[in-house]
């Protein structure tokens, strides 16, 4: 019986715009975000022509392809901040819900290749946070607990050595490698510095 009620909740809500369901209905006006009549005012709430505004405020490139969607329900971004590469595929996906950001928040390279994962309930980090370089390979592994850096956090260099890995206790206090500097290397032969990058 329990899932007979599941499967019609999920039949019955599965084609209902993005919005109308979890948040409110976004309006579909779209205002370019070069706009003159566009502002934010001192709460932090967008404005057109004055007055508050539910919409989207949308960019395009040249060839008129999209490359961000952003809406906003009475002056509050309000569920996904899209944004695009010039070539149509995504480049991140920010959930919102009432102004604050909400939900997991995705980031991909051009190539696709994912590029971070994060958590948020309320505005808050919450959960386990992922950052990967563009090969695929992890760059960060950090956790948070109610806006807080909590419990294991790991960060790679992009040759895969680990940089960091500590552990951040319910005190603040952090156990550890908290980070690794490498030495400048001098080419003998060019007499010349070659830093090590780090992203």
């Amino acid at each position: 019986m329990k899932f007979i009620k599941l499967s019609i909740f999920l039949i019955a809500f599965s084609c209902c715009e993005v919005g109308s369901v979890f948040g409110p209905k976004i309006p579909k006006i779209e205002i370019d975000r070069k706009d003159s009549s566009l502002s934010w005012d001192k709460k932090g709430k967008r404005r057109y022509k004055g007055k508050l505004f539910s919409g989207y405020v949308v960019q395009k490139n040249k060839k008129k392809m999209l490359l961000s969607k952003n809406p906003f329900y009475l002056g509050l971004k309000e569920g996904n901040m899209m944004g695009y590469y010039d070539n149509g595929t995504k480049r991140h996906q920010r959930p919102y819900l009432n102004g604050k950001k909400n939900g997991t928040h995705l980031g991909w390279y051009s190539n696709g290749a994912l590029k971070f994962e994060y958590h948020f309930e309320n505005g808050k980090n919450v959960g386990n946070h992922k950052e990967w370089y563009s090969d695929g390979s992890p760059m960060q592994d950090r956790n948070y607990v109610n806006g807080r850096a909590m419990g294991a956090q790991k960060v790679w260099r992009k040759d895969g050595k680990i940089r960091a890995n500590f552990v951040i206790r319910e005190n603040g206090k952090k156990y550890g490698l908290m980070g690794m500097k490498r030495c400048t290397k001098i080419d003998a032969k060019k007499q010349m510095l070659d830093p090590y990058k780090t992203n």
